[in-house]
């Protein structure tokens, strides 16, 4: 059996690798349509998620960063990480959190810890600046990205575009 490896941690999270076993929390968050109505893919079914678990695991092994694991005290949360901007060359970050995990202030912590991770494990071959994104109507996550320090710099193939250019406490 494969060890999870933690990424990073924050006073109420810890990101790890995911691990096969991981499916089916996985599979029971991306089913869940008030979880996933902000994300432009909408719910997924249990065989698309397999997929993009064993992609995740590809792409942290490859190239030492993805989407990881979120863990709370209580277990299982969600799931946080990096992708590559489509056709900008940067990376960007995103997360999807439990109903369980909403309102408490976690996806700030979240995406202020990725940020810094960000610019403490730089990718040569990407943009320096760190890119979100967010369908127009999600104030929600829109309010999360300006305290993690984002600004909104335009949008495109209808999507907010959010960016952070440099570290900073954010």
């Amino acid at each position: 059996m494969t060890a999870r490896e933690e990424i990073l941690r924050t006073p109420r999270l810890r990101l790890t690798t995911w691990l096969p076993e991981d499916l089916d929390e996985l599979a029971e968050l991306h089913a869940d349509d008030a979880v996933m109505q902000h994300l432009t893919t909408g719910p997924q079914t249990r065989e698309a998620t397999r997929e993009r678990l064993e992609t995740f695991i590809a792409e942290h092994w490859t190239r030492g960063w993805s989407k990881w694991r979120v863990e709370g005290a209580a277990g299982f949360l969600g799931r946080a990480g990096f992708g590559i901007a489509h056709r900008s060359g940067h990376r960007e970050v995103g997360y999807v959190l439990t109903r369980a995990a909403w309102g408490a202030g976690l996806a700030t912590e979240l995406t202020q810890a990725l940020r810094r991770w960000h610019y403490d494990h730089p990718e040569p071959a990407l943009a320096a600046e760190l890119r979100a994104y967010v369908l127009p109507g999600n104030a929600a996550s829109c309010r999360v990205l300006e305290k993690a320090g984002f600004r909104e710099v335009g949008e495109e193939d209808g999507q907010l575009v959010f960016e952070s250019s440099g570290p900073g406490q954010g």
